[in-house]
Order: structure tokens, then C-alpha cells, then sequence
């Protein structure tokens, strides 16, 4: 585990010179929100293809700016209109303290991001700045928000209720906005993984719920909507 972080914090180095530290990296330009787009359209398909999967930022280390290594990335948490609005970091224990939770807010996360690590502007992930859960005086004015285990490994269901499949991933494009939701299709249905651009809010579909709810009547509705990934591409990706 050591030499892991000693290889990471080698790459940061890199990571955090390209960046240059300075605000021009948090006001990179987000790509057009995927979600207005056809799934048709090579636009989609390349911020599929090309965006930040939900997986793989689960389990990345995060580092502050000074290459100390701060935890691993356990969740994400994102407002109705899928943006990202913070990372709940699990913080390694020391010898005179127990392991920990923090919520880093992701405006605080240096991009574009690199596979496996993070690097987040913060002092101190103990501090009271990074707790879990928001001054219940000032909730009601916080965007109604869920994290992605409310969505990954759902069933995915059409309007009439029937199922279609589970959602395996989530894509984010590079302002880390959530750009499509992947399903992957049960066998008896025909298999095959399928990306469907989110619709921008979460509408008529809850967090809350114990499905994932497609905008679709039919299965061959779904089908043709979707974008059907080429796997090896995608994994690769």
C-alpha cells in the first residue's frame, strides 16, 4: 500500500504542475450538458466514452495539494440536476486517531480529474468545514441532493413498470455534471449496455424509489433511444 502512494504522489507532482494551482483549472469549461443532445449523437457518444465513469471514481486516493495522501473517495453526492456537489472522503486512521468520514465539496477538487487520484484544495479534513451533515438551519437552503449508491445498481424500470435492466455506471462530463446513465440489459431481454442521456432533473423518477425509471413505454422504445456501448471501448475508456 505504501509503495502505491509513493508511485501516486510521484504522478501528482506531474498532475499538479500541469494544473498550474491556479483558478483557471476549477473554471474549465464544462462540455455542452450531454443530456440535450440525441443519444444518437457523436457528441453523446464521445462524452460517454470520454467521461468521468462512476466507478472508477469510487475508491480513487485523495491527496491535498501538498501531496499528503487524505483517504479514498467512498461516495458522491449530487443535486437533482445532476451536478456533483461533493465526495464523501473516508480519512485514514493515525496512531493517535480512528479512521473518519468528510464531505469535500467538489468545487474544491482540482480538474480534470486522473484515474485513481484526486487532488482537493482543503487544510484539514477534520475540520468542521468537511462534516457529513448540513446546520438543519440552514437546510432549506441546500438543493435537494442524493448520492450515486441511490442510483447504482438499481433496477431500471420503463413507465408501465416492467424491467429492463439494472444501471451499472454513471458518466459525468468534464464540469462533472451527470451526463448518462448506463443500463446494463437482463439476457432474457436481449443484454447488451445501453447509455441514456439524464434527463436534467431527476422529474418523475426518485432517489427515494427502489428502481431507476426510464422515460419509456417499450423496451424497443428504450432501445432505440439509447446509445448500445461498445464494451470493450467503454471499459477502456
Amino acid at each position: 500500500m505504501r509503495v502505491r502512494i509513493r508511485i501516486i504522489r510521484a504522478l501528482l507532482v506531474g498532475i499538479v504542475a500541469s494544473a498550474g494551482l491556479s483558478g483557471a483549472v476549477r473554471a474549465e469549461t464544462a462540455t455542452p450538458v450531454a443530456t440535450e443532445q440525441s443519444a444518437q449523437s457523436p457528441q453523446f457518444a464521445n462524452t460517454v466514452y470520454s467521461g468521468y465513469r462512476a466507478s472508477r471514481l469510487l475508491g480513487s486516493a485523495v491527496f491535498s495539494l501538498k501531496g499528503e495522501y487524505m483517504g479514498a473517495v467512498r461516495n458522491v453526492v449530487m443535486a437533482d440536476d445532476g451536478q456533483i456537489m461533493s465526495l464523501l472522503v473516508e480519512g485514514f486512521r493515525t496512531k493517535d486517531e480512528p479512521e473518519f468520514i468528510s464531505r469535500i465539496p467538489f468545487k474544491r477538487v482540482l480538474r480534470p480529474l486522473h484515474e485513481g487520484a484526486i487532488v482537493a484544495e482543503f487544510s484539514d479534513l477534520r475540520s468542521r468545514e468537511y462534516g457529513l451533515f448540513v446546520d438543519p438551519g440552514q437546510a432549506q437552503d441546500e438543493p435537494h441532493e442524493f448520492s450515486i449508491s441511490k442510483v447504482i445498481g438499481d433496477y431500471a424500470r420503463l413507465q408501465a413498470g416492467q424491467g429492463y435492466g439494472y444501471v451499472s455506471d454513471l458518466v459525468f462530463d468534464n464540469g462533472g455534471k451527470l451526463a448518462a446513465v448506463v443500463i446494463s440489459r437482463e439476457a432474457s431481454a436481449g443484454g447488451g449496455t445501453y447509455a441514456f442521456p439524464y434527463p436534467g432533473q431527476t422529474g418523475r423518477w426518485s432517489p427515494k424509489l427502489s428502481y431507476y425509471g426510464l422515460p419509456y413505454v417499450t423496451a424497443d422504445q428504450a432501445n432505440k433511444a439509447g446509445l448500445r456501448l461498445d464494451m470493450r471501448e467503454f471499459q477502456n475508456s
